[in-house]
């Protein structure tokens, strides 16, 4: 590491004038876990005394408890939810709230896509309990996560049935299948799903077929809204991405390739960003548009917050970054390993250190970073305060490092 950073003092114009930080906690309680969320909501875990644990978000600090788990947040980083522990029972703390559910064993608590409705999961001997709305379901051998509607006024799950599976929505079994997958709702509120019966997968919206019989669906998603999703799909050897939309008439299909991975959904419109590989090649696939990268591939691409560019970070004789099907050099000194954020229409991306918080210029070999630390967590870009975040550990000390 210190040799990476000498040769950047060598080569580049620095600037740390433009990056402050803030201190958050000031280490008179052992900083436990921390983390960032892509809203610019912080929270972390201390450890107030011997054997408890405490609960900070934003600010906002919870009493001291037997145990605390970790933080769920709302899509839009308005409100959060996490299970704490008090004398051997689980009670649910809401936006500061507590409400007291007594609950013995936690299995679940999610959000709804789109609005600030929760629901709930809890073992009572040796049944499960769904708590959702103003409704409690019972769950037989449930294996899988809990998905809600956009609204928040559907659930769905999955349970094993001996040989089968049976796919629930709001406690009432719509289909059985060999497999599922499950996706979310469409803005109707009808569950969007993956099934296989044999060795074919078909891909379901309720009881209504949307497209199929394929080999394998190996991921399928859908968006916060319901109006569009992406499934990733296997046929004959080949992979391929389709795309699900309120426009469409039909599933669209991309071409089709060797492998495919990093599939994502635009937060908004339908489109999807991908990347591929086919006969040695590496591509960038934005929706309907492919675009090469060469014989290296990336590891992930990434939409920016409001979804207005895509990209990812990449390197062979170089590193690059692809912002839109576009190459931009960046020279040697970065690895495709890298989680980076991107400010939209800006001619910067920004990438964690074990040290430091740092932003790049694109166009030219200059960069700002933060000040130094003992660990540095992963950055974003906060859409809210325009610009560049990432916690940042000093001596048990959690600091909000924040460059422009």
């Amino acid at each position: 590491m210190m040799r990476i950073f000498l040769i950047l003092v060598a080569t580049s114009a620095i600037a740390i004038a433009q990056c402050t930080d803030e201190l958050l906690l000031d280490g008179s309680e052992p900083l436990v876990e921390a983390q960032l969320d892509t809203t610019g909501l912080w929270w972390a875990i201390t450890a107030p005394y011997a054997g408890q644990q405490r609960l900070v978000v934003n600010g906002y600090r919870s009493a001291s408890c037997d145990r605390v788990g970790r933080p769920v947040l709302s899509a839009d980083g308005n409100h959060w939810a996490a299970w704490v522990q008090r004398a051997g029972m689980w009670e649910l703390l809401v936006d500061t709230v507590t409400i007291p559910v007594r609950c013995a064993q936690p299995t679940a608590l999610v959000f709804a896509p789109n609005a600030a409705v929760v629901a709930i999961g809890c073992m009572e001997g040796s049944a499960e309990i769904i708590a959702h709305r103003d409704k409690q379901y019972t769950a037989v051998r449930r294996i899988s996560g809990l998905l809600l509607s956009p609204d928040g006024a559907h659930i769905a799950w999955t349970e094993k049935l001996q040989q089968q599976q049976r796919l629930v929505v709001d406690g009432r079994e719509v289909a059985t299948a060999d497999e599922f997958l499950l996706a979310g709702f469409w803005s109707n509120q009808r569950p969007l799903y993956a099934q296989r019966a044999g060795s074919q997968w078909r891909i379901m919206r309720d009881t209504e077929l949307v497209a199929g019989p394929f080999e394998r669906v190996r991921a399928i998603n859908v968006n916060r809204t319901g109006t569009a999703a992406v499934a990733q799909v296997q046929n004959l050897g080949w992979h391929s991405v389709l795309l699900l939309s309120e426009d469409y008439e039909r599933p669209l299909p991309s071409q089709q390739y060797d492998s495919v991975w990093s599939v994502v959904l635009h937060p908004y419109l339908p489109q999807y960003g991908a990347l591929a590989s086919r006969q040695g090649n590496f591509f960038l696939l934005h929706s309907g548009t492919e675009y090469g990268i060469g014989r290296f591939p990336l590891e992930r691409v990434s939409f920016t917050p409001d979804g207005s560019e895509l990209y990812g970070l990449g390197c062979d004789v170089d590193c690059f970054l692809v912002l839109d099907g576009q190459r931009l050099p960046l020279g040697q000194d970065l690895s495709p390993a890298q989680v980076i954020a991107r400010r939209p229409g800006s001619k910067t991306f920004s990438y964690s250190t074990p040290t430091n918080l740092f932003v790049r210029r694109t166009d030219k070999a200059t960069f700002t970073y933060s000040r130094m630390c003992d660990h540095v967590l992963p950055p974003i870009y906060n859409r809210r305060r325009g610009r560049y975040e990432a916690l940042g550990i000093v001596q048990g000390r959690l600091y909000l490092l924040s460059c422009l």
